[in-house]
Parts: structure tokens; C-alpha cells; sequence
């Protein structure tokens, strides 16, 4: 489970409070809760490298190349937690030893070209470009995907560095998510929707045929800013 919020800051201020001279501090933690006893137990990873794998479901770091927190965020992790030598693990003494000498790639310009792009209707949706309704919902999307890549996440930190098709991936998730739970979740505006599109499946495939068609219009909007 991800931490929020309020609780998200008590566990900022956890690992602050236990940072230690020797050790630093710790890398990651877990909480477990038996709901049974209502019991609970702290787990802390001191040394272990923490991947990029909480944000894309099923992902294994060991197939791909896809790791976050980047390299040099562990270098800056050491700088404002520093540790005795025996203390560094040899994963993140291989990153610091090694910083510099790697090409930086990229210099997040990708997602400013793609903040900047203009919008366009997929061909296989282009007959909704004359309906008020999903004119509406064509802004929308735009503006939704715009929102995601100005957000300052793990996705868009990658893509800052490099066009990655899994970063693609979660920004048009992150896009979609607040999309459906407006034009689709709202019975009305969904059944209206529906009603426009070309193959239309009856009231009972709207709520499916709506979110195909947003779909449809994030994943081919969030390609194309990125020349996909």
C-alpha cells in the first residue's frame, strides 16, 4: 500500500527521526496490520535498492530497464543521509563511484514538445469531432494529459530523461482515471454520450462503449504528442 497524505508525512518524519550517523537511513518500509488481533508490525529495508515497481503493475526490474528512483537520486540520497563505508551497499557505491561518467540522456525537452503539441482526433474517432458532446470530451482529454505530464511523478521524472512506451503508459493512465469518473460514471452524461457514438451497443455496453472511446482518444493523443 502506497502512503498519502498526512500519513505519507509521519512516515517522512519516521525516517527522519530514525536516520542514523552510520547507517543513514532507511530505503523503504512496511507496515503490517493483523486485522484479526489488530496487531502491527514495522519492517525496515536498510540497504536494499528500491525499484520502479509499485508504479506499473507486474513489472519485474530484473527483465527491464526501467528503475526508479534514478541513479542520481540515490547519489543525492547519500549526500543528505550519509553513511560509514561499511554501511554503503555495493549497489549504491558502484552508482556514486560511477556518477559522471555516463551521457545524460535527454533534457526534458520530449515533454514540452508534447505539453506544446496541438491535439488531434484519432482517425477511428474522427466523425466525433462534430459532436458538441464529445468536443467536450476531446478537451477534456487534452487537458487531462496535459495536467499528467506537469505532474512531478516517477513517470514523468523517466520521461524527463527518456520517451519510455511504460511512462506513456501511466501518463495516459493517470490522464484516463479522472476522465471516466466524469463522462462515465455520471449515468446520464454517459447514456448521452453513447448515444452519438457510430456502433453504438445499446444502454446496456454505455458505460463500455463510452470508455473505449476515451480510451481510445488518451492512448492516441498521448502517442502522437510523443510521436508515437
Amino acid at each position: 500500500m502506497r502512503v498519502r497524505g498526512q500519513f505519507q508525512d509521519l512516515w517522512e518524519q519516521l525516517r527522519e527521526v530514525m536516520a542514523d550517523p552510520e547507517r543513514g537511513a532507511w530505503l523503504s518500509a512496511s507496515l503490517d496490520v493483523d486485522r484479526a488481533s489488530g496487531s502491527s508490525s514495522f519492517s525496515y529495508n536498510w540497504d536494499g535498492r528500491v525499484w520502479f515497481d509499485r508504479l506499473i503493475p507486474d513489472l519485474d526490474p530484473s527483465d527491464v530497464d526501467l528503475a526508479l528512483p534514478l541513479d542520481e537520486a540515490w547519489g543525492e540520497e547519500l549526500a543528505r543521509h550519509p553513511r560509514s563505508p561499511e554501511h554503503v551497499p555495493a549497489w549504491l557505491h558502484a552508482l556514486v563511484a560511477g556518477e559522471g561518467t555516463e551521457p545524460q540522456p535527454g533534457d526534458g525537452a520530449a515533454i514540452e514538445r508534447a505539453i506544446a503539441a496541438a491535439p488531434t482526433w484519432p482517425p477511428a474517432r474522427a466523425s466525433l469531432a462534430s459532436s458538441t458532446r464529445w468536443s467536450e470530451v476531446f478537451d477534456a482529454v487534452s487537458e487531462e494529459i496535459v495536467r499528467a505530464l506537469r505532474a512531478d511523478t516517477p513517470a514523468t521524472e523517466l520521461l524527463h530523461r527518456e520517451v519510455d512506451d511504460r511512462a506513456l503508459e501511466q501518463v495516459a493512465a493517470s490522464a484516463a482515471g479522472p476522465l471516466l469518473r466524469r463522462f462515465v460514471h455520471d449515468t446520464a452524461s454517459c447514456g448521452a454520450l453513447a448515444a452519438e457514438l457510430d456502433t453504438p451497443n445499446g444502454p446496456d455496453r454505455a458505460e463500455d462503449d463510452v470508455t473505449d472511446a476515451i480510451t481510445d482518444l488518451v492512448d492516441w493523443q498521448v502517442a502522437r504528442r510523443f510521436d508515437r
